[in-house]
């Protein structure tokens, strides 16, 4: 036990080191790139906001990274001082070292997913809408900003067009469609404003027009009031805008429930829900493969070599993973497959390879 710890402690502060010195890279490199576009009175405390903010997300992307480098350092450390030798000739394989550390990168996966859906997706969105209001810097997040007007009814042949969302489940600017068998329009209904009725599904459109198609003719009864029961509740219509990598896991399931009911789509979410815990969990099944390269018996240098192998795994799980999640939105893979599959292939080659080390 006292092996065990003296070796999760060493694994705990390169962790902590190596995370602390990616988080501060990345914001630095970041910084210097943005740096022109930071002007204006008080510019300054909204660039430390942003920033302070900005750490709490980086923070829980460069995790596994850190957790990697952490690992690799811990075990060359121990060949640097002959320590590992000594285990070895004691008996003790690779798995005494591999232990302390995997439950260390264990551990630190847990607490970042944990993080990252807790606090690092609120602050990162937070950082985003800081430089998009304070210094015009959002124009590539705009897409996921408008507001979902669009909506398929439960059944699929009613489409709603609901322009202006008000507050207690009202909706100003509304067009309703319905679809014969073969899609083509049979009524449309446009009125100023829709309002939730008494019954559940029930909706009063006020201030309308309705019109039904029959062949080429077409009627139209203009209306002050009136009820329909078209079967859809209010919390129907609560696709809710912004990035998926913005909204809590809880948030995101109920999302996915609601896109598919209407019949949109979903995949993204799916995606970025798998992701929110594939994503700190590379650190543990990546770090199997760096501990077998950092353990194996004739390998030469210390430091230096731990740093450049753990680099190369970060960028072999980071390349197979980017191509994983490219697969997944195209639709070349399901989003949760697309999700893990790396982590589940770094894990199908590092524990066999430290096994046979043994």
């Amino acid at each position: 036990m006292t092996l065990f710890l003296h070796l999760a402690r060493r694994a705990l502060v390169a962790f902590l080191g190596a995370l602390a010195g990616v988080v501060v890279l990345f914001l630095t490199v970041d910084f210097a790139e943005n740096a022109g576009a930071f002007k204006g009175p008080g510019w300054m405390a909204a660039v430390a906001e942003v920033y302070l903010n900005r750490a709490a997300f980086v923070a829980w992307q460069m995790a596994p990274a850190a957790m990697l480098i952490a690992a690799g350092l811990t075990a060359s450390g121990l060949r640097k001082t002959r320590e590992y030798t000594a285990l070895r000739s004691l008996g003790l394989g690779p798995g005494r070292v591999a232990a302390p550390v995997l439950t260390v990168a264990f551990l630190a996966a847990a607490a970042f997913a944990w993080i990252g859906d807790a606090v690092a997706v609120e602050a990162g969105a937070r950082a985003d809408r800081i430089l998009s209001e304070r210094f015009d810097k959002g124009a590539l997040e705009r897409r996921w900003k408008e507001r979902q007007s669009w909506f398929r009814g439960a059944g699929g042949r009613r489409i709603y067009h609901l322009r202006h969302a008000a507050e207690g489940g009202r909706f100003e600017k509304v067009t309703v469609l319905d679809l014969s068998p073969r899609f083509r329009v049979e009524r449309r209904i446009d009125a100023e404003r829709m309002v939730p009725g008494d019954a559940p599904g029930e909706w009063v459109l006020e201030n309308g027009a309705e019109r039904h198609f029959a062949g080429d003719e077409v009627s139209t009864e203009a209306f002050a009031s009136r009820r329909y029961a078209f079967g859809d509740r209010a919390d129907a219509f609560a696709v809710l805008p912004g990035r998926p990598s913005s909204m809590p896991a809880g948030l995101l399931g109920r999302q996915i429930a609601l896109r598919r009911s209407l019949g949109l789509p979903v995949a993204e979410y799916v995606l970025e829900w798998h992701q929110k815990w594939a994503w700190p969990a590379a650190g543990f099944t990546a770090g199997l493969v760096t501990l077998a390269l950092a353990l194996r018996r004739d390998r030469r240098g210390h430091f230096t070599a731990a740093l450049v192998e753990s680099v190369a795994v970060c960028l072999a799980f980071w390349v197979l993973h980017g191509v994983a999640i490219s697969f997944g939105f195209s639709g070349r893979l399901p989003p949760a497959l697309a999700a893990w599959l790396a982590d589940g292939l770094f894990l199908a080659a590092g524990a066999p390879a430290l096994r046979w080390l043994s």
